[in-house]
């Protein structure tokens, strides 16, 4: 039994610290695939939630962006529980892969 809880509680430990290193490192791609010019352009808030984890009572979400280069469609998390759906936003995304995006937030 105790071999089991000292287990538990190594993998555990590993979890977290693998999660923060995957979130830190996850911003810092993205940033650095940006480019050195990424583009800017306007997107409107969808009807597409991201729910946000560990709120099993009152969950909170943030709604998806949606914006269009050369006639395709991207969308990502606008990570801001303010915005309704209609809104816009202002997204910095490559100039060749669209793909990958972030939403700007004005600086308050």
């Amino acid at each position: 039994m105790k071999k089991i809880q000292t287990i538990f509680w190594l993998l555990f430990g590993v979890a977290i610290i693998g999660y923060l290193i995957y979130k830190i490192a996850m911003n810092s791609f993205t940033d650095h695939f940006l480019g050195d010019k990424p583009q800017i352009t306007k997107a409107i808030i969808i009807n597409e939630k991201n729910y946000m984890g560990n709120q099993p009572v009152a969950p909170k979400f943030s709604y998806s962006y949606s914006f269009k280069v050369n006639a395709m469609d991207y969308t990502g998390n606008s990570h801001d529980t303010t915005l309704r759906i209609g809104d816009t936003v202002e997204v910095e995304y490559n100039k060749d892969h669209p793909g990958i995006n972030k939403p700007l937030h004005p600086k308050e």
